[in-house]
């Protein structure tokens, strides 16, 4: 993969929905100082007023010569793209992380990253305290108890409607209950960062989740309780949807600059 010779560095984004429409809008705002937006690469025949460049193909954003790409598209296009960008050498935000709750697609993806010398990120996304957890997974097991709660708009369209009635519902209702692997498989738009957690204590069958519809709430919540020979931590974190889609958290696009800024504090001053 040839370089694009620039006096900053660049980031493509794969993916252009309102996830990454809403990372697009940052960066092209210059919230991250140094680091220049050169496009999406989004399916063919799509069109998008906002966007000065897209690609069609993985290999013609690769010739773009992008310093870093961020996947903000959903599971089957990290399956999909992933690979090939890490293979090309090129470091990689994931914002999909559900995904990586399948273990062969997880060993794919770090072969690939051996074999580029690149490296694969995570974002925190909606959530916060993985810190704590990736440090007492080195004191010893952990086990996570998740809960997550959202209004009933942001279950439409999933897997939710099959285990419920969402319309008729007029109290809080729990309408799943299982692991990581689980929840994040069965449900890849809500619940990534059931998979964060999983990836933070390093076994998805260590995080038991429960999932739940509040048609009287306006926020995503998210309510982790953690216990292992290190202590013990309990959070809850109140989210406001995006706009454009209730399903993911606004802050979830600047989860994603974050990971960005982290791993080039260098230049995100």
């Amino acid at each position: 993969m040839m370089k694009v010779s620039r006096n900053c560095r660049s980031i493509a984004l794969i993916g252009f929905g309102a996830l990454g429409q809403a990372v697009a809008r940052e960066l092209k705002a210059g919230h991250l100082p140094g680091v220049e937006f050169l496009g999406a690469l989004v399916p063919p025949a799509s069109t998008y007023a906002e966007l000065d460049r897209s690609w069609h193909s993985v290999d013609d954003l690769l010739a773009a010569g992008p310093d870093l790409v961020v996947e903000v598209a959903g599971h089957a296009a990290l399956e999909s793209h992933a690979p090939r960008c890490l293979e090309a050498g090129c470091d990689l935000v994931a914002a999909s992380v559900g995904a990586l709750m399948d273990p062969l697609l997880r060993a794919r993806l770090w072969d690939s990253a051996r074999l580029g010398k690149s490296r694969l990120l995570v974002p925190s996304g909606a959530l916060g305290g993985l810190d704590y957890l990736r440090a007492a997974r080195r004191v010893g097991e952990v086990h996570v108890e998740y809960r997550g709660s959202k209004p009933v708009a942001a279950w439409h369209g999933t897997a939710a409607e099959k285990l419920t009635d969402l319309r008729a519902l007029d109290k809080r209702t729990v309408f799943f209950r299982g692991d990581a692997e689980e929840a994040a498989t069965r449900f890849p738009q809500n619940a990534n960062v059931v998979a964060a957690l999983a990836l933070a204590v390093g076994d998805p069958q260590a995080v038991s989740v429960e999932l739940v519809a509040d048609p009287e709430s306006e926020s995503n919540s998210h309510e982790v309780t953690a216990h292992g020979e290190a202590g013990m931590m309990r959070i809850v974190v109140e989210n406001r949807p995006m706009a454009s889609n209730p399903k993911s958290s606004r802050i979830t696009a600047f989860s994603v600059l974050d990971a960005v800024a982290s791993h080039w504090g260098d230049v995100c001053q």
